[in-house]
């Protein structure tokens, strides 16, 4: 899902993004805290201090505010558009993370505050899905621990489902996409961003296919600050969303609609049915291998 308030999905931004550079294979877990619904990890970057960034699925490219960058003496390259300078939006170059000391290194975006919304209490910025391509990721969602990993731990199941490079609409940058889900045993294919806090948001091409049209509405729209700058949604209630034959979440099992209205919700153009957020993970392991680009979700 779109990320910030101005709908940056810019194409020439997607060049920024790039394999990350890796020093060692040594795994690491992490303790992260969870923040208005989403995953924020404890890094140090190159000033040698621990900050707070985001872990964001749903975006190509990792970042951080440039108030932050500035008080690092990081250099801002302004960025440029058919001619026209890109308000608010820098090029850093390459910058070293450091998970639990071992480092990681991809190019990184800055951005102004107004650029990005409202952030969680101390978050400078956000760490996309690139900056970890070839490596496995591993969130234990009941135990608020993350693991990066050259491999699997203790492998995949059979139950663990492609996943695939899918753009975000037709002109849109590549998002994580997985299959294996299910909503009442109908299968779906939806993105994985750990931004949205929300457990699994049908888009409207696909709610008639999935037999949705008639699921019962829950009250108000409800409001999610952190997808697409700030968006309403229907809420519904449904019999199961599942994966790979195991039930995540059962009657009456929450799903989500765009809702219509100035705050709306961006849309895929058909290219995938859903997106599934940290709600519909709270008792689960998710593994993200974006080296054999497969997604297995656990019992946690």
């Amino acid at each position: 899902m779109l990320r910030f308030k101005d709908r940056l999905w810019i194409a020439s931004l997607l060049l920024l993004a790039a394999p990350a550079m890796r020093a060692a294979a040594v795994p690491v877990e992490l303790t992260y805290k969870p923040c208005d619904g989403m995953i924020c990890l404890p890094v140090m970057l190159a000033d040698g201090k621990t900050h707070w960034l985001l872990l964001d699925t749903g975006n190509v490219n990792s970042w951080l505010l440039a108030d932050t960058a500035r008080a690092m003496h990081l250099k801002l390259d302004v960025i440029e558009q058919g001619g026209t300078k890109l308000s608010g939006i820098f090029r850093l170059g390459a910058q070293t993370v450091f998970l639990q000391k071992q480092p990681l290194s991809n190019r990184f975006l800055a951005f102004e505050k107004k650029q990005v919304g409202e952030l969680p209490t101390g978050v400078e910025g956000a760490l996309a899905y690139t900056f970890f391509t070839g490596r496995v990721l591993q969130i234990d969602f009941p135990h608020h621990t993350l693991s990066v990993l050259d491999a699997p731990a203790n492998g995949l199941t059979a139950s663990a489902a492609p996943i695939h490079l899918i753009t975000f609409g037709k002109a849109g940058p590549p998002v994580v996409v997985g299959s294996g889900f299910s909503v009442n045993s109908r299968p779906v294919n939806a993105q994985i961003d750990t931004c949205y806090t929300g457990t699994l948001l049908v888009y409207d091409r696909a709610i008639a296919d999935l037999g949705l049209q008639d699921a019962p509405a829950a009250g108000p729209p409800k409001f999610f600050p952190n997808t697409d700058g700030g968006v309403n949604m229907k809420e519904a209630a449904i019999d199961s969303i599942g994966f790979g034959g195991r039930v995540l979440s059962a009657r009456p099992a929450k799903v989500y609609f765009p809702a219509p209205g100035k705050k709306f919700v961006h849309q895929p153009d058909g290219l995938f049915e859903g997106t599934v957020g940290n709600a519909l993970f709270a008792h689960s392991v998710v593994v993200l291998d974006l080296q054999s680009m497969k997604i297995d979700v656990r019992p946690g």
